[in-house]
């Protein structure tokens, strides 16, 4: 909590702001001199918000580097400002958008062949467009599903939620499989990365749930959304459907804590499924600069940043 506090220093009016945060059962306070005077209400606001991000930004995190929680800081603080400036018909418009562009790009990275035209048709006119499949009109109304169940629910990532949001995923596709975990090994044609075995996976999907909720205070949330979406690509807890849900499971996280959504472009693809297969062994080196680069060229694309 960081707030405005005034102090009479040898006869002047002056300006500080003051964090005080709670840890390990104890009050950390810090404050920071502003000035004497003076100060108008909008830019104390200016600055409390700055020194939030300065504050977050000092802490040590596991993964991520101060330059990096700096910007992602940044660009959720101009997101958040820009959405709130939105008339609510805007904000719709917005939405939609993003959502079809977002079912899209996550749909053509796991092999689609619906342009985003095509996925328009679908999830938002309701025509099913000359010579595709049925297979991937059900893939882009289910992941338009899936995006509304995610932003309906208001509970804590649990095994549950993994499960149902999979099984919107499916739905209509491999309903033998929505929903349900594999019974059988995989292997991706092509690859070299090895998945656990099927008779793990229940109690590994349970272990990535214990692992979130003992590092929520631990982690930055956006550190927090990243791992648990590369933790869940790695365990491979499903025949299909697997990329499109860790990447669901992300933006459930990062939109909790009021962080924007990650569209990652299928025109990134190579980039995106070579810094996942480093996640798969742990390393994030590759995949933290890559969704927030991603994040903010998002941004950008929908004029919310300069």
């Amino acid at each position: 909590m960081v707030y405005h506090e005034v102090r009479n220093v040898d006869g002047k009016k002056a300006n500080y702001l003051i964090s005080n945060k709670r840890k390990n059962g104890k009050w950390t306070k810090k404050s920071k001199f502003l000035g004497y005077g003076e100060i108008t209400k909008k830019k104390i606001e200016e600055l409390k918000e700055n020194f939030e991000i300065e504050i977050i930004s000092e802490k040590k995190y596991p993964f991520l580097k101060k330059e990096e929680v700096r910007k992602v800081e940044i660009l959720k603080k101009t997101y958040n400002k820009k959405i709130k400036n939105l008339r609510k018909e805007e904000y719709e418009q917005f939405e939609k958008a993003f959502f079809t562009e977002l079912t899209y790009n996550s749909n053509a990275i796991e092999g689609s062949s619906l342009s985003l035209q095509e996925t328009n048709l679908v999830i938002n006119e309701g025509l099913a467009p000359e010579g595709k499949t049925l297979r991937e009109i059900h893939e882009a109304k289910n992941h338009l599903e899936a995006i509304k169940f995610v932003k309906s629910y208001k509970g804590e990532l649990t095994e549950a939620f993994i499960l149902s949001l999979h099984s919107l995923i499916l739905k209509n596709i491999s309903d033998r499989f929505a929903g349900r975990y594999r019974e059988t090994n995989v292997r991706i044609f092509g690859s070299d990365v090895k998945f656990p075995d099927a008779e793990k996976v229940p109690q590994l999907v349970k272990n990535l749930v214990y692992r979130y909720k003992k590092n929520k205070n631990k982690y930055h949330q956006f550190e927090l959304a990243v791992i648990t979406s590369m933790e869940l690509v790695t365990i491979h807890p499903f025949v299909d459907g697997n990329g499109r849900l860790s990447r669901l499971v992300m933006n459930f996280l990062l939109g909790k804590k009021g962080y924007p959504w990650i569209n990652v472009y299928n025109k990134q693809r190579q980039k995106y499924l070579e810094a996942v297969r480093k996640g798969n062994n742990g390393d994030y080196s590759l995949i933290f600069p890559f969704l927030i680069k991603s994040l903010e060229e998002n941004l950008r694309d929908f004029n919310l940043i300069d």
